[in-house]
């Protein structure tokens, strides 16, 4: 993290790296339609030799990167975990009858906006958005296919739901770092999430709900009984497959930390597989590794259930660590905070200062592709400007959500975009127009911040921050 004793750079040296990535980023998805890491790592690399030519020493570039890395061990590991555990659950049959059971409860009209209950439910209970995107996301995909419904529209669904309920649930990673930054007590920066959130939400299941009439109405239901039969043909059904996911949710209530829940629901995953599908250890090892492939005869089925494995998940851990490395780089050494810094002139009023904080959330988003920096690096630079305008902390820490956990699925490259896109085959570009509380969230942020609701003050008898843990 960036320190004060480090000399700051020009605007002009700052954005070299941005510009590079930039550039990189353009021509690698829009021009070669090839995966996003290379043009991040150039954008490292120049981050680093232009912080070189600009004086820094190369011990200062490596912390950058390795501390940066390092914080984030424990989120990469919990990513190779879920590709373990996708590929496990749908071959022990445990997604497969989610997805069966789905067919038989759930209609074309009501399901988008069900979807979006269902998931910011497990999303709050587990505190892990993508947790809630590698279980009920995968099968609520496949529902989706089999009801005609466009698999972008049940992923935007998916994804506004796993967010939300991530955003507003004690136990997320995000929400607790993002309390932590400024000192804010946690269940006050969540109680004042809700008067953004709740109305965002409301509205999202308002045009979810019309979403689905329309599909429906159209006539595009199709003939679930293909999936069914394909389901009761490969897997053996039984209500025992209900246990993992259970366990899974109760060991969390009981506040047990992700890595362990998640192994736990990997070990009774394995189990089932191995008794309710007869399948061996060798295949079981197979498919924790490599994920679960089937052949059907039908391109659509297969390519639904042949997914999952750690395998799966090289891409995003390859790729969260370039970005990490290019957002460590840049911030250990000044750049980010030159940038920042020059955003300052824009911030006299309320209603700007907010929008302000959401751009800079968005921009380092953007260009680091790592949420918890757009958290860290925004409220670091504006704590002061929100103090000097007697604002309690909590107003910032709302407003790093709005502008950098919840617009990080809607990054092609960041990793949350990715790690979507490797659990459901579904890419940001496709299905950010439908994440639809992702970027309602902010516009409701900014309502409130120009219309003057919400916006607690510092009283003159308080000590601020009050709500400091």
């Amino acid at each position: 993290m960036y320190e004060k004793e480090t000399p700051i750079p020009s605007i002009y040296i700052s954005l070299i790296p941005i510009l590079v990535t930039g550039i990189a980023l353009w021509v690698s998805i829009f021009v070669l339609d090839t995966q996003p890491h290379f043009a991040l790592f150039l954008g490292a690399a120049s981050a680093g030799l232009a912080a070189y030519a600009n004086g820094c020493s190369w011990v200062i570039i490596r912390e950058g990167f390795k501390h940066s890395i390092s914080r984030t061990i424990p989120a990469l590991l919990i990513l190779l975990i879920i590709g373990m555990l996708i590929g496990v659950w749908i071959a022990s049959g445990i997604v497969p009858a989610l997805m069966y059971f789905g067919f038989e409860f759930l209609t074309a009209r009501w399901f988008l906006p069900l979807m979006l209950l269902f998931c910011s439910a497990m999303s709050l209970i587990t505190g892990s958005s993508w947790t809630t995107i590698g279980t009920m996301g995968v099968a609520a995909v496949g529902v989706s296919e089999g009801l005609g419904i466009p698999p972008a529209m049940t992923a935007g669904a998916v994804v506004s739901g796993a967010f939300f309920g991530d955003k507003i649930s004690p136990m997320s990673d995000s929400t607790n770092l993002t309390s932590s930054v400024l000192g804010v007590n946690l269940f006050d920066h969540i109680r004042h999430m809700l008067y953004s959130t709740v109305p965002a939400m409301v509205l999202s299941l308002i045009i979810f709900t019309v979403m689905g009439f329309i599909v429906s109405g159209n006539g595009a239901v199709s003939d679930v009984s293909v999936y069914t039969e394909s389901i009761l043909q490969h897997f053996n059904l039984t209500f025992w497959l209900f246990i993992p996911p259970l366990a899974v949710i109760t060991l969390i209530l009981f506040k047990v930390p992700a890595i362990p829940c998640l192994i736990a629901g990997l070990i009774l995953g394995g189990i089932a597989y191995l008794l309710f599908q007869g399948g061996s250890v060798e295949m079981l090892f197979e498919t924790i590794h490599s994920g679960f492939r089937i052949d059907t005869g039908d391109a659509d089925i297969d390519a639904l259930f042949s997914r999952g494995g750690m395998e799966s998940m090289y891409d995003v851990v390859a790729l969260a660590l370039i970005s990490l490395a290019l957002g460590g780089i840049m911030d250990r050494t000044g750049m980010l905070h030159s940038i920042v810094l020059k955003l300052s002139r824009f911030i006299g009023t309320v209603g700007n200062l907010t929008v302000t904080v959401l751009g800079t959330s968005l921009f380092v988003n953007i260009f680091s592709a790592n949420q918890y920096l757009a958290v860290i690096l925004p409220g670091q630079m504006f704590e002061e400007s929100y103090r000097d305008q007697d604002l309690k902390l909590k107003n910032l820490t709302r407003t790093l959500e709005a502008g950098g956990t919840l617009t990080a699925p809607l990054i092609p490259w960041n990793s949350s975009a990715v790690f979507v896109y490797s659990a459901l085959g579904i890419s940001a570009g496709v299905y950010a127009p439908y994440a639809v509380l992702c970027w309602l969230t902010a516009m409701v942020v900014t309502v409130l911040a120009y219309a003057n609701i919400s916006m607690d003050r510092v009283k003159p008898a308080e000590t601020e921050p009050e709500d400091q843990q």
